[in-house]
Formats: structure tokens, sequence, C-alpha cells
């Protein structure tokens, strides 16, 4: 990653996962200030804003670090077998024809409710454009890190084309699992099982890896608010989580850890 990327992404912005009250006012926020400027055919509805999906998912913010403004969000929503839903919003809210066959074996997870907010912060160095891929990119590796964290069987996500062509130039193939449907433009329901996207990661060590190897040692050495989220939420176990061999990891190995060292150790590519 080019390091003026990297700084944008780690000195100048950061990503937290939303804990706090202050942190989900802000993710309500970003999705109203979607809906807005995306969506003006859309009547804002508390569902779309905030709902009780939300308590059953993970949540990262990206925050402008100068300003302490938050500018953009994703959702990864969970299911397992202590949740109350065992089903992803796109199997039951948008019925994708067939999917049962992909979300038997669970913990499974849905990226969803990706939001930047439309006017950001103008930076020197890079057009809005870029900026807006950018921060694109650093919330995508949210994802990353939550999949290290609490090793998913498939995640899945409902995207539009252009998106799922950006992800594959960065070595992430989601694969279509369903025709189009209409739901805010065409958009297209894919999945990725855990070998393929534990391969990507590991292929891309060199790139994205970068920010996730950063945000994870970050997390490696503060970890007390992320243990508190799983403390509280309802239907997670510090056992899912591999935050612990993690902080050994970098404990013992330094900046020497490698993406292959954080995937071998969740057994991801042993485990089928």
């Amino acid at each position: 990653m080019l390091d003026k990327v990297f700084h944008l992404l780690t000195a100048e912005y950061s990503l937290i996962l939303a804990a706090t009250q202050e942190d989900f006012q802000a993710v309500k926020d970003i999705r109203s200030d979607v809906i807005a400027n995306y969506y003006p055919e859309v009547e804002e509805s508390k569902e779309y804003v905030f709902s009780q999906d939300d308590e059953q998912s993970f949540i990262y913010l990206l925050k402008h670090n100068a300003t302490k403004r938050h500018v953009g969000s994703v959702r990864i929503f969970f299911a397992n077998e202590n949740t109350p839903v065992k089903k992803i919003p796109m199997e039951k809210d948008l019925h994708i024809k067939n999917i049962e066959r992909f979300t038997q074996n669970l913990p499974i997870c849905e990226i969803s409710r990706f939001a930047l907010s439309d006017n950001q912060i103008k930076h020197k160095d890079f057009s809005e454009l870029q900026l807006r891929n950018y921060l694109s990119l650093a919330l995508m590796s949210a994802t990353r890190i939550n999949f290290l964290l609490y090793a998913y069987d498939k995640m899945f996500a409902i995207m539009e084309r252009s998106f799922h062509h950006i992800l594959k130039r960065q070595g992430v193939v989601f694969t279509s699992i369903g025709d189009a449907i209409d739901f805010h433009g065409i958009r297209f329901p894919f999945v990725i099982n855990k070998e393929d996207l534990s391969m990507a990661i590991e292929k891309t060590e060199g790139t994205m890896g970068q920010l996730t190897m950063y945000y994870l040692k970050e997390l490696s050495q503060n970890p007390e608010s992320f243990w508190q989220f799983v403390d509280n939420n309802p239907y997670l176990e510090r056992s899912d989580i591999q935050l612990d061999r993690i902080s050994q990891l970098f404990k013992e190995f330094g900046d020497d850890v490698s993406m292959e060292d954080l995937l071998g150790m969740n057994d991801i590519t042993k485990t089928v």
C-alpha cells in the first residue's frame, strides 16, 4: 500500500467498532445522510436507520481524527447458534431464491449498510473520487478484520456489479448466487466461503493486508473496549473470538507476524 494512502487510513482516519450510544448515533446520522443524498425516493424509516438487526451485528465506523467526525460505516450482521435470528437479512427480508443451500453451516454473516457520508472533508493530496475510493477500502478492511476475529463459514453481500469488480481487483472473489434484484437499483447477491476469503487475505498481504495488520495490532494492544462489546452482546462468547491468540502472536513475533500466521491460528484453511 502506498505510504500516503496508509497514512491517510491510519493517522488521518481511524476504524473503530461501534460500542457506545454516541457511536450508534453516529451510525444513524451517516445512514440518514445516505438516504437523503442517494435514495431521495425512499422515505426515511427507523428500520433502515437502526433496527433490531443492528443488535445482532458488528458495526464499524470510520472517523476523521482531527475533527472527530464520523464519515462512514459498515455493518456485519452475524448468525450463530446463540442468535434469535438464524437467517441473514437477504434471506429473511429479500427472499433470495434457493439461498438456503448456502446458509446451513453457522456462523455466517452478511455485509450490509455500507455507507459513506456525502460531504467528505476535502484533502490536499487526493481528489474527491480518490478519497471516497480509499475510505471505501478502509471500510472493506473492517470486514477482513472481523473475519480474522471471528471465522465465519461464509460471508454474504448484495452489491452492484461494479463494486464486485473492484473487490475482484483487490483479490476478493465473491460468487454470484442468484438473479439481479431491484434493491435501490439493480444489485446481485454474492457469497464467499472462508477458504476463498482466507486465500484472498493471504494473497493481498502487501496491500490491504497492511491495513488489516495495523488495526489488528492496535486492537491487540488495546483490547478492553472490544472485550466489553463482546461481553455485553448476548449472542457472543469470548470463546468465539480469536483476539487472545492474535495478541499472543504479536507478543511473540511483533511486526514479523504474517497473514499466514493469523489465518493458520484460526485453523481456517484446515477446517472444511
